[in-house]
């Protein structure tokens, strides 16, 4: 049978079961195995090349503000009025604000905000 290969190598043929072959390797095996692989396949494009040194991943300014006011919790301004009602009837009954957002699971500067908003006048 020809082989289609060009240089007349042998065709490897891998395992059918290779990850059970693959952890019958001793350490030093499967690290070889590993640089090997890695080499050929950064040589045909497959993979790019790896960095040994990590390098530091810079995040982009609008990224990060992005990212602290997702993780920043609810604001005074995102409570539905309900719960500012609530709120702002706790301090009246003699709750203290840091008693209030342990209770709201809030953070105590929403409840102060919440706090320092005037009641709105009917009109």
């Amino acid at each position: 049978m020809p082989d289609s290969d060009p240089l007349g190598h042998p065709r490897v043929t891998l395992p059918k079961n290779l990850s059970e072959t693959l952890k019958r390797l001793e350490d030093a095996e499967l690290v070889t195995l590993l640089r090997e692989v890695t080499t050929e396949a950064e040589r045909r494009g497959v993979m790019r090349p790896v960095n040994t040194v990590a390098t530091p991943q810079t995040v982009p300014a609008a990224k990060l503000q992005a990212r602290k006011s997702k993780s920043s919790g609810p604001r005074a301004d995102d409570l539905p009025a309900g719960k500012a009602n609530l709120i702002k009837a706790s301090y009246s009954a003699g709750m203290k604000p840091s008693a209030i957002a342990r209770m709201f699971r809030l953070s105590q500067s929403v409840v102060n905000r919440v706090l320092d908003v005037p009641a709105k006048s009917k009109k």
